[in-house]
C-alpha cells in the first residue's frame, strides 16, 4: 500500500486559519488484501467481508473485499492531524460512509474550515470532511471540531478541553 510521503511536522495555529481554509487532499492506497486482513484482526472482526474475495462476490454482490470504516476513518484523522500539527486536539468527529472502498481503490481525504470560534480562550474550528475514491465518487462525508493553539501560547499549554 502506498502512503503519503512523510513530511516535517508543522504546527497550524488558530490565528492563521480562516473560514474557507482548505485542508489539502491526501491520497492513500490502493486498498490491499493485507491491509484489510490487518484491520479486520485489529478490530477482532472475523466476518469475511474484509478478506474473502469469493464470499463477497457470491453472497454480497461486491466486486471484491471491502475496506473497513475504521480504516477509512483512520486515514481521514491522519489527514486532519498531519495538517493541524502535534499540539492540535480532535474534539469531535462524525462520519457518514456513503460508498464502499474495494480492493484496488484509492482513497482521497480533505476538509474545509466552515466555522471558527470567536473566543480565543476556546480556539476551535469546525471542518466539513470529504472522502473520495479514484473516480471522484464520494465515499465519506462528515464534520469535525479541532482545537488549535494560539501563536502566543507557551509550548507546554495544552489546547484540549
Amino acid at each position: 500500500m502506498r502512503h503519503p510521503p512523510l513530511v516535517e511536522t508543522e504546527q497550524r495555529y488558530f490565528d492563521d486559519v480562516e473560514i474557507g481554509t482548505q485542508i489539502p487532499v491526501r491520497e492513500y492506497g490502493p486498498h490491499a488484501l493485507v491491509t484489510a486482513v490487518f484491520w479486520a484482526s485489529v478490530q477482532e472482526n472475523v466476518g469475511p467481508l474484509h478478506f474473502d474475495r469469493e464470499y463477497v462476490r457470491e453472497f454480497r454482490g461486491a466486486k471484491s473485499i471491502v475496506a473497513s470504516g475504521q480504516l477509512r476513518q483512520s486515514f481521514l484523522v491522519r489527514t486532519l492531524m498531519d495538517w493541524a500539527g502535534p499540539r492540535a486536539f480532535l474534539r469531535a468527529m462524525t462520519c457518514r460512509h456513503t460508498a464502499s472502498t474495494y480492493e484496488g481503490d484509492m482513497q482521497r481525504y480533505s476538509a474545509t474550515v466552515v466555522e471558527k470560534s470567536s473566543d480565543p480562550e476556546d480556539p476551535w474550528i469546525v471542518c466539513e470532511l470529504d472522502g473520495r475514491n479514484q473516480d471522484d465518487e464520494q465515499i465519506l462525508r462528515g464534520r469535525c471540531t479541532l482545537l488549535l493553539p494560539l501563536r502566543d501560547w507557551p509550548i507546554d499549554r495544552p489546547c484540549r478541553a
